[in-house]
């Protein structure tokens, strides 16, 4: 019986972070966060760096803002997605029902239960971190393997993605705010005069 309690330990231990964090997720309406963006390729040494602040409300209405290494904008209402590019004076607008992902939804956007859309494969201990490797329940050549660091509290540190092609995108949270209130304008879509709109 000893020997059967050591082995059942570890497996509750690693159900209660999963779906504590999936708890804590559903108590969140609305989220900020500042942001470092780390995108490294299998086939180049130099990893691709940008920041910003991300904006989710749940119901799916996000706002992205990155700052460098040059500024871009990408806004939805719920029923459209804008992409904005302040330099060249161009943007593009696509209907949300096009660009679906349910891992982005579940993590980012608040809309889906993590349990859902992953199972749960691992989990790392290191420190006061522990980090949760996840695999995706439908297959997504973009999405292959997710690694969720938490801090002791659960609150999100950073989140990596891994594809097939072993591409790796990991988002650093930097701060994170949550369940404020929103300006009627942070997800409304809206461009200056003069931008060259493309629709898809």
């Amino acid at each position: 019986m000893r020997y059967l309690l050591l082995v059942l330990i570890p497996i509750i231990s690693w159900g209660q972070a999963f779906s504590m964090l999936e708890k804590k997720l559903s108590e969140i309406k609305t989220l900020k966060v500042a942001f470092v963006q780390k995108v490294s390729y299998s086939w180049y040494p130099k990893a691709d760096v940008s920041k910003g602040f991300f904006y989710a409300q749940k119901g799916g209405k996000f706002r992205i803002e990155y700052e460098q290494p040059e500024r871009m904008l990408i806004v939805s209402d719920g029923r459209e997605i804008l992409l904005y590019y302040p330099k060249e004076k161009s943007a593009i607008i696509d209907k949300v029902e096009n660009n679906r992902s349910a891992v982005v939804e579940a993590l980012f956007l608040l809309s889906k239960p993590i349990s859902e859309v992953f199972d749960q494969v691992g989990e790392i201990k290191r420190d006061n971190n522990t980090t949760l490797v996840l695999k995706p329940k439908v297959i997504d050549d973009n999405f292959y393997r997710v690694y969720v660091e938490l801090d002791e509290e659960l609150n999100i540190r950073s989140i990596r993605v891994e594809d097939k092609d072993g591409t790796t995108t990991t988002v650093e949270f930097l701060s994170l705010s949550k369940n404020f209130s929103p300006s009627e304008e942070l997800f409304r879509i809206r461009l200056p005069s003069g931008v060259k709109v493309q629709r898809l």
